[in-house]
């Protein structure tokens, strides 16, 4: 399926301007995920350096490839916010948008006059965000919060784990994002807000909150309920189990009795489709450890085609466990057009996921470049009225970057 891409001016949030300060996933992610709902993004970055994540990972040009899955469609401003002109900068562009947003620790934006209360004096329509790492209270307010740690201190290297005691990580910036898509949808809730009241608001979001929050429903659902007539059953957790086999393995979600029936037959034993155990769910759930047992050591073996073949058949919820350099060549993902590869200026041939979100069913493209340290710099400061000679003073004493 061809991406038709969307104006912007047609999409839902066309003309709101978002302020972006941040290193590394949360802000970055977020602001992006909005850009693709069409606001402008403005990414604020140090002139030295910018935002570390440009330097992470495989890279081009100065430019890494995680650092353009976060920040296509951007404008670059590189300014030195610890000077004044870099505080008078953001105070002017402050003044007719409608998000801020940053991941900086407790007391920064503060110690440089660009606090929530001091912005939104300015223009009371801005909503304010704040995102930390745990929080403005407590022990551990001040601290670095890394995806690492937010996934030990929420329970999700537990749940990793294959036994008691035992801790894994899962190997992907998940707390980041999650934080992010919550950092998204506290934006619009206040911009919808906002078209009632005339006004902004200030927001606090810290990643261990966010997290906790994405966790609980079914991570924690077993340390929900704490009376004595509690019936204990095994986590969901438990079922996130793969079917092994010789070519390759799949990922079974077997939650109905029917899919019992054919489940059992296919990994070579039929004999436990009447046995108690195996019957209803609940018998499966109170006695998972024989359940899992048999899950990982099939009887028979037909190899992933033909086990997903009769496993569909019985409309069972199945499929493939791929490797990620196959993603790409997936038939289902190209059918939904899920990713767009593309040339993009600074990084060449590229391929990045479309925006998930189909409003009125239009499938849309994001296939843009991530900007330069500092590449729309001067026309930022310019659109602020501010003249070529200021501007090349600021580069000269290194408060600004130009690309």
């Amino acid at each position: 399926m061809n991406n038709k891409a969307v104006p912007s001016a047609e999409k839902p949030l066309a003309g709101i301007k978002i302020l972006e300060l941040s290193t590394m996933i949360t802000c970055s992610f977020a602001s992006m995920t909005l850009a693709a709902q069409g606001a402008e993004v403005i990414k604020i970055e140090p002139p030295l350096g910018g935002d570390v994540m440009r330097h992470l990972g495989h890279q081009k040009n100065g430019i890494s490839a995680l650092f353009h899955n976060c920040n296509r469609g951007k404008r670059s401003l590189a300014i030195d916010l610890k000077s004044s002109d870099g505080c008078d900068a953001l105070k002017q562009l402050a003044a007719d948008a409608d998000v801020l947003m940053h991941n900086y620790r407790p007391g920064v934006m503060e110690r440089m006059g660009l606090d929530s209360a001091s912005l939104r004096k300015i223009n009371n329509r801005l909503t304010y965000i704040a995102v930390t790492g745990f929080g403005l209270e407590g022990p551990m307010s001040g601290e670095p919060a890394y995806d690492h740690v937010i996934q030990a201190m929420t329970g999700i290297t537990d749940l990793q784990g294959e036994g008691e005691k035992d801790v894994s990580f899962v190997r992907t910036l998940l707390c980041d994002k999650i934080t992010a898509y919550t950092v998204c949808q506290a934006a619009t809730a206040a911009l919808l807000a906002r078209a009632t009241t005339g006004e902004g608001q200030h927001i606090d979001i810290s990643m261990l909150h966010a997290c906790l929050a994405f966790v609980w429903p079914d991570g924690m659902m077993h340390h929900t309920l704490h009376d004595d007539d509690v019936i204990a059953m095994s986590p969901v957790s438990d079922y996130y189990q793969t079917l092994n086999l010789k070519d390759g393995s799949i990922a079974v979600a077997a939650l109905q009795d029917k899919h019992w029936q054919a489940l059992l037959p296919l990994i070579g034993y039929p004999e436990l489709v009447d046995n108690p155990m195996f019957k209803t769910m609940g018998a499966r759930l109170s006695n998972m450890s024989e359940v899992l047992k048999i899950l990982k050591s099939p009887r028979k073996d037909v190899g992933v085609t033909r086990a997903l073949d009769i496993l569909r058949a019985a409309d069972v919820p199945c499929g493939p466990c791929e490797y990620r350099s196959d993603i790409a060549e997936h038939p289902q993902v190209k059918a939904i057009g899920a990713l767009e590869t593309y040339v993009a200026e600074h990084l060449g041939s590229l391929t990045v996921p479309t925006p998930p979100v189909q409003f009125s069913g239009t499938a849309t493209s994001q296939a843009l470049s991530s900007p330069a340290l500092g590449e729309q710099s001067r026309d930022i400061l310019q659109e602020l009225g501010w003249s070529d000679a200021k501007i090349d003073r600021l580069i000269e004493r290194k408060l600004v970057q130009c690309s």
